[in-house]
Formats: structure tokens, sequence, C-alpha cells
């Protein structure tokens, strides 16, 4: 240990020191970082507790924030992450923002100058509490290293209560190597409210006469538990449920009940649905801008309920007839238990929805070589219903997300926020965190050289995901855009591309190129038997 960190007393600690000494408290086991001077003392302190915490060191901010977010979207758990001031936060403000629109719990540690250096503009000084404020839950400047126990703790809490989400911590370097006395905080839970009974009886006096219902289940975490209970209540009353934006593995799609996602590369069948319906239970979701297709619903005469932890978001996008104000947990065990007679039966209205679900699953025919249907079959027969699958963002996404079925334990993590470059970053952490479970991911070409970088990080502490690389030469999302609006007047989206296979390879992970169909599964099993991480290229039609 640093002459620095060396504690005055039994009860005196560094600054970095109760850092450490608060997270693992909380019962954080991982902090994903990309070093820096600026929080040094956190590191050494961390260097006392390796048995406890593991540091995994990324190759950019971005990627480890990323994968801190995707660490708490399947625990439920507050994901942790440090970068240093200035470029480094800024790098990793990625992150954050996927958090934020994912209602995910997340605790980002950052580095700052010295107290004496603040305000002068100094080497890479950024006033974080204005930065991160419009996409963070709260942002904090620790000033006092008397008060990093209690604001650590209050972080944690915060990220992890209401609707979860990103919390940022600046800490002045002089404040973490300063030593100061070490007071334990007590661990602070914000208790589930308790809601009047009245509530839940609202929600079944307006369903009760629904001919045509539907529920939307997304947002934040959902625990196996919580999903199971929707499932539960689904089924008592026949009710189709459609899962919000990227978030299909909140229902079981195998379920009589499951009727689809609603997003981008939606089934045209899926909206008429939707429209056609005449009350909406909404669980969790905020009803986003993709979930709502551009807040086109609901009409004046469908009535919907709201549910969801945050007060200020019932309402917010779209009209509401009752809005309860609950985590998932409470909405999801309260509806399995609800007392609720409907006027009319609903099974016929599930079951028509249902079937337009299993007929939009059929893959459009295909006449190249290489049969990305195909491959998703192929895909979905080869892995254990227990894999975690990962995507990027862009329009190579809809084959991993039409084509597969999501059920628990299985998972699916995705940005809702529709940022580029999550696809790799969360794979590696999906595979550090459940080492036993199968683990895809699915990028496209341009995300892949985004954060394709943290294969290093993978190939450093062991993780051993298979990168399916949808290499088409072009950001696809952006020319289908350019096409629809500039026809003819092709510009800026062409890419052009390393050989993926050869560049895993010199990371020292499998790498493979598929250009047949019947290439695949071969390509597939020797990924998935070769015990580390892997690339498999799927090269696509040329532009």
């Amino acid at each position: 240990m640093s002459s620095a960190a060396t504690p005055r007393d039994d009860m005196a600690r560094t600054g970095g020191q109760i850092v450490v000494e608060e997270l693992r408290a909380a019962g954080v086991s991982t902090i994903y970082c990309v070093p820096g001077e600026s929080y040094l003392a956190v590191i050494d302190a961390l260097y006392d507790v390796q048995s406890d915490i593991r540091l995994v060191s990324c190759r950019h901010e971005g990627g480890a924030v990323m994968m801190a977010a995707a660490t708490a979207h399947l625990t439920g758990r507050a994901g942790v992450a440090f970068v240093t001031r200035g470029p480094g936060a800024t790098n990793g403000s990625i992150g954050v923002h996927i958090a934020r629109q994912a209602s995910l719990p997340l605790v980002l540690g950052v580095g700052q100058v010295a107290r004496r250096n603040r305000g002068r503009e100094s080497f890479q000084e950024v006033d974080f509490e204005t930065y991160f404020k419009p996409i963070a839950k709260a942002v904090r400047e620790v000033s006092d290293p008397a008060d990093i126990g209690a604001a650590v703790a209050e972080a944690v809490d915060l990220a992890e209560s209401g609707r979860q989400g990103p919390v940022v911590l600046a800490f002045p370097e002089d404040v973490l190597s300063e030593v100061a006395a070490a007071q334990s905080s007590a661990r602070v839970t914000t208790p589930a409210s308790d809601l009047p009974p009245g509530h839940w009886s609202d929600v079944a006096r307006l369903m009760e006469s629904a001919v045509r219902p539907v529920a939307i289940v997304g947002g934040g975490p959902w625990s196996d538990s919580a999903c199971h209970a929707i499932e539960v209540f689904s089924e008592r009353l026949r009710l189709p449920v459609f899962s919000a934006f990227r978030r299909a593995d909140c229902f079981d799609n195998h379920h009589s009940g499951y009727a689809g996602f609603l997003g981008l590369a939606t089934a045209a069948s899926a909206w008429e649905r939707l429209a056609e319906s005449d009350c909406v239970l909404a669980i969790g979701t905020r009803l986003d801008e993709p979930t709502t297709r551009d807040y086109e619903f609901p009409r004046a005469d469908q009535t919907v309920i709201h549910i969801h932890p945050d007060a200020s978001q019932i309402g917010l996008n779209v009209g509401v007839d009752a809005g309860i104000v609950a985590s998932v947990e409470t909405a999801a065990a309260a509806l399995a238990a609800l007392s609720l007679e409907p006027q009319h039966d609903w099974s016929s209205w599930r079951d028509r929805v249902r079937n337009d679900f299993i007929a939009s699953e059929a893959p459009p025919v295909s006449t190249g070589a290489l049969d990305l249907g195909a491959v998703m079959s192929i895909l979905n027969d080869a892995v254990p219903a227990n894999s975690i699958v990962t995507t990027d963002a862009g329009n190579f996404t809809a084959w991993p997300l039409r084509y597969r079925r999501y059920a628990r334990p299985g998972r699916l993590l995705a940005p809702v926020n529709g940022a580029m470059g999550y696809g790799v970053p969360s794979a590696v952490a999906a595979s550090l965190q459940y080492p036993e479970r199968t683990v895809i991911g699915c990028v496209g070409d341009g995300g892949m050289l985004m954060t394709g970088m943290e294969l290093a990080t993978a190939l450093q502490y062991g993780a051993s995901p298979v990168i399916l690389v949808f290499n088409n030469n072009k950001y696809g999302t952006i020319d289908m855009h350019q096409q629809r609006h500039y026809p003819g007047r092709d510009y800026g989206n062409a890419l052009v591309n390393p050989d993926f296979a050869a560049l895993a390879q010199s990371f020292g992970a499998f790498g493979v190129q598929v250009r047949r169909t019947d290439e695949f599964a071969d390509a597939l099993a020797g990924a998935l038997a070769s015990g580390r991480a892997a690339v498999i290229e799927l090269v696509m039609d040329a532009p």
C-alpha cells in the first residue's frame, strides 16, 4: 500500500478506502473502469479487497459504463463503473444515457481535479453536475472525505429505488487521498409503497368492461418472479401481452398470451391489434416514443391504465384514465392476486392477437447466399433456452428481435436509447456475470468498430461471448432513411471494413467468416466449443 493510503489509526481511512468499503457493504462484486490518475486512491483501496470485488479494466470508458449498465440489467442491482475526469467522464456518458432511458440502476464514480484547482478550467476539468444533470437521476460532487460514506450509500439506494437510473458521484482527487475518520453508513433502503386497495380496484373496474384489452410490459429490470406473476395474470384472464421496445424478455414469448414486441421492426399486425384495443394496461414501461409509435396512441376512446414507479412518468407521454405509482414487483404481485371478473370473454381476442404474432415470426424468403432467417433458426436450435442475447443498434437487430423467442431465465439486453456500440460490451459483461451460460452478442459492422476493442477485455478476464457481426459494409439504418427521404443521393454511409474474423484472431479470440447459410452451423459449433470469446462474421450482400 502506498504511503498516501496508510491510515493514521484504526478508524481513519483514505477517501478511496471509504468509497470501496461502502460499495462492498452494498454488495457490489464487480467494478468496471478505465484507470485514471484522478482516482488512484480508489484503485489502491480495491487492491486490498480483490477477493470481494473484481476490478475489470476496459479499453474505453464508454465500454466500461455500458458493461456496468448491462450488469445492472441482468441483476437488478446497481452496476458500478469508475472513470477519470474530463475525457474519461465524457467518453463514459453514453453509458449513463443508456441507463437513464432504460431505467437501469447505475453508480458512476468520476475522479475530479483537486479542490484547489476547481473553477479554473484546470487540466481536464469539467463541471460534472452541469454536464450530467440532463441524463442522470442525480449528480453530486463530494468535497469532504467525511461525507463520502453517506454519499456512496445514498447513491446506491437512489439508483435502485423508484424509477431506477444512473447516479453520478464526482470525487476531487485530493478528497480521495485525504485521510478521514471512517464512519460506516447504515444501509439505506427505500421501502416499497403500501398502496391502498382502492388503487387496484380501479384497475379491475376499468378493465372488466373491456372487449379487446391488451397489456404492455417493460421498463427497467424485471425479476423472474415478476415475469411469472404477469404470466399468471395473463393466463387467468386470457389477456394478450405486448412487450415494450427491446424488452421482449419480460414475458415468456412461448406463452399463449404473448402478442409480440412494440417498437422498431414491429410487425404491422401488432400495430393494427394495438389500434383495435379498447383498454391498454401499461406496466413498468414509460410508454416511450418507439413503444407508442411516435406517441400515436392512445385514441380518445381507448382506456389507458399506467403503472410506473415514477409518478412524473404517468401521463407524461400519453393521457391516462388511471395511474398507479408502484414498482414492477409490487404491481406484478398485486395483479396476479387481483379479483377481476371480465364482462366479456377475451379468449378469441387473445387467440387472434397471438396468431398474428406467430405468423409474423416467419422470416422473409431470401434469394441470397446467406439466409439470415435460416441463420436465426439454426441459432435458436443450437443454444440453450437460458442463453443471454445482446444487441447493438441498427436494422440488423430485426433478426434477433423478431426471429428468436425469449423466456426466463433467458435474457435480452438491448439499448432502448438506440446507442450503437452496446452489443459487444454488454455481451462481455453478461459472460462475466454468468460464465456458465451461453452469451450471443449481435452487432453490425458499424457498431463493431466502435467498441469491438472490448474483445481484449473479454480475453483478459476469461469472458466467452459469441459475437455475430452482421456486415453489410454500411451504416444500414441511416442508409435506409437516406434512401427514403433523399432517393438516389447516397452519401456518407458506405464503409470499408477489415476482415472481422482475422481481427478477432489477432486478439486471441476464435474468428470465422460465414458467406453461405450452410457454413453457419459448423461456425457456431466451433465458436461455442472454443471456450473463449469468438466472432462469427456474417458477410451479407454487398450494398
